[in-house]
């Protein structure tokens, strides 16, 4: 049997906040939805998604995109295209009826078997659009319908270099760690800006800046308990708010509220 070679493809993983809470018939409104949600996202951004290889998942899907996909345009466009039309859908659709998406962008090596698609970097993809952080901003602001999170490599070599009009600026730095999976990567909120949030507390165990070095530099302790978020230079121990109308999360409430959600 012929060994089968791998290609270097980007890969986009999409997963539905909260598939899960719909009964049957709302589970296939939802992907019937879903399906008409990523053509007109793709046809606002002049993508041709019949290219797409695609693997559905039910609740999303992923997707590996053409050789020669304009990856900076697809990276810039596709999200907020995707993040528009679901705001004016959620706008007028009931409680039970909202939809809300976690995005996630990589890029590397992939291997097309006869039951879908196989290597690390498909694995990474998957990793990175279940992140904690990823469902914790996208919760902190909740007028918004999408979130994405890019790896490490795609914001080096697309979001760092502002190609198609990306704003660097408006994506914050996290550290992923969901199951084996460990590495950092950067978020994205679309019409949304996650490094501008106001902090609602902080961990008493961090300490003040050192007065002999004129407040310019902090030593941050260990934190006892409790979540720790990173988002561009801000890091928060416990309870937290971002964005305008914001949750305080890591309370008890918080906690209920998220697990609602997801």
């Amino acid at each position: 049997m012929a060994t089968l070679q791998p290609d270097r493809r980007l890969i986009m993983f999409v997963d539905m906040e909260s598939y899960s809470r719909h009964d049957d018939a709302g589970q296939v409104n939802a992907q019937m939805n879903f399906r008409r949600l990523m053509r007109r996202a793709a046809e606002q951004c002049g993508l041709d998604r019949d290219g797409w290889e695609i693997q559905p998942s039910g609740d999303g899907e992923l997707a590996l995109f053409p050789l020669g996909t304009p990856e900076p345009r697809l990276v810039a466009d596709l999200a907020p295209a995707m993040d528009r039309i679901l705001r004016d859908h959620n706008r007028d659709a009931g409680a039970h009826a909202q939809v809300r998406m976690r995005v996630a962008f990589h890029q590397g090596l992939v291997t097309r078997t006869e039951n879908g698609y196989a290597g690390s970097a498909v694995v990474t993809a998957a990793r990175l659009v279940e992140a904690p952080a990823l469902k914790e901003a996208l919760a902190s602001f909740p007028a918004a319908a999408v979130g994405m999170i890019v790896s490490s490599t795609i914001y080096q070599e697309i979001v760092s270099q502002s190609y198609s009009g990306i704003r660097k600026e408006r994506y914050g730095r996290v550290s992923v760690r969901v199951k084996s999976f460990g590495d950092e990567a950067w978020i994205f909120i679309p019409d949304e800006n996650v490094n501008a949030g106001p902090i609602a507390s902080v961990d008493a165990s961090t300490p003040a800046p050192r007065p002999d070095l004129g407040g310019t530099e902090r030593v941050e302790a260990e934190p006892t308990g409790g979540s720790r978020f990173t988002f561009g230079s801000v890091v928060t121990h416990g309870p937290s708010v971002f964005g305008d109308n914001g949750r305080a999360w890591g309370t008890e409430d918080a906690r209920a509220h998220r697990q609602g959600r997801q």
